[in-house]
């Protein structure tokens, strides 16, 4: 990536407390996003609705997150960066109370998209926030809020299936980010606040930045698919319980976790991108297959783990070339990758819910193996000689998830 510049985020800065509200804005927004896709089949299962119904509120959130990338700078000048996160937080528990107590499926259609709008928007203020310490220390806000964003990610799907086991409605652990939100926006600062800016590109974007963005796509349609459809394929194969399928879907985010954090600290420096993708998708493939074929609860878990741990780097790898190929349009070039994310939650979660309701969803499950098979096909046609150095991993590995893409 670029040379790293010197490090200016002093230790004052790293441990202030809207540098803190930041970091928790962004977790508790990864709790949603991955907490909309466990919380889906106890609202399929409430509402009665078929396997395409409840895979259409993937795709809802999914034109949240679009909308927000076209009106997120409009949005920001018009209420001032002092209230945005206001608005945030009004957008967001608007969402998740629309979702969860929804009577009818147009009415937690509708809180899914808040909840894409909203978060999208939040996302793309703290990150501006965060990007006000230059240089390396940008670089450790970043990885430093990722990793709790992925251990809320990872309680996600905790909460909500103790809350359905012990608790008797799933309901209450949603409530659990609309409670932190609204504490959050009686804690933070009203000084100092970061302005609004537009840049502009300067430069186009060439085939090898769209051949990345393209496995960026796929790979996103892959983790997405495990996050909305795990639960209840392990459900279903295993034959276990909901809740404890549930409960079990979070090695997936476990997986994530530890994939990242081994390629953050340098696992594979020296290899190619094309080389980390390929081997990514292959560890990806083979978790998909043993959850797919595996009547055994122990060896889905596996299966769920080890789709975590491919999954891992696909998205900042992928990310890391698509930047390295517009080196002149990185703001394009960003804002194009974000829609292209957005545009596979739209498809993948919803295509996957109409084919299993017409030859079920163990038969739907193949097309994650196919997704990777055709990532791999696109891979192939990447350069393979560069190769990652140990800081250009780290880097990647600091990339924000699609919770939390600059948008």
């Amino acid at each position: 990536m670029t040379a790293h510049e010197p490090d200016a985020a002093p230790a004052a800065v790293m441990g202030t407390r809207d540098t803190w509200i930041s970091f928790t804005d962004l977790a508790v927004w990864s709790f949603v996003l991955y907490g909309l896709g466990i919380a889906t089949p106890y609202l399929q299962k409430d509402l009665h609705l078929t396997a395409f119904e409840a895979g259409l509120h993937g795709s809802a959130l999914a034109i949240g997150v679009l909308i927000a990338g076209v009106v997120t700078d409009r949005v920001a000048r018009l209420v001032g960066m002092h209230w945005l996160p206001d608005l945030e937080v009004a957008i967001i528990g608007l969402g998740i109370a629309l979702f969860a107590l929804a009577p009818s499926l147009p009415v937690s259609l509708a809180g899914a998209m808040l909840m894409g709008l909203g978060g999208s928007i939040l996302s793309t203020d703290n990150n501006v926030r965060l990007g006000r310490v230059k240089g390396e220390g940008s670089r450790r806000l970043l990885a430093q809020a990722y990793g709790l964003s992925m251990i809320m990610a990872g309680a996600a799907p905790l909460a909500i299936g103790l809350a359905a086991a012990h608790l008797a409605t799933w309901r209450v652990a949603m409530a659990i980010p609309v409670a932190v939100f609204v504490l959050l926006a009686f804690l933070r600062s009203r000084e100092s606040e970061p302005p609004t800016s537009v840049v502009k590109a300067q430069g186009s974007l060439t085939l090898p930045y769209w051949v990345a963005v393209l496995v960026i796509a796929l790979s996103v349609s892959i983790e997405f698919s495990f996050v909305y459809w795990g639960s209840s394929m392990v459900g279903r194969r295993a034959g276990i319980a909901s809740s404890d399928a549930t409960l079990m879907a979070s090695l997936f985010v476990v997986g994530m976790f530890l994939g990242r954090t081994a390629v953050g600290r340098g696992l594979g420096a020296g290899r190619s991108p094309r080389t980390l993708l390929a081997a990514g998708l292959i560890v990806a493939m083979i978790g998909a297959c043993v959850v797919w074929i595996s009547p055994i609860a122990a060896l889905s878990g596996l299966g769920l783990l080890l789709g975590g741990l491919g999954t891992a780097a696909l998205f900042p790898v992928g990310l890391t070339v698509a930047l390295h190929a517009a080196p002149n349009a990185q703001m394009t070039a960003m804002a194009r990758t974000a829609l292209a994310v957005g545009l596979a939650l739209l498809v993948v979660p919803s295509t996957l819910g109409l084919v299993s309701d017409a030859i079920g969803l163990i038969g739907a499950w193949a097309i994650i193996p196919a997704i990777a098979l055709a990532a791999l096909a696109v891979v192939a046609t990447m350069p393979g000689s560069e190769k990652m150095t140990a800081q250009d991993l780290a880097a990647s590995a600091e990339a924000p998830p699609l919770g939390e893409l600059p948008v």
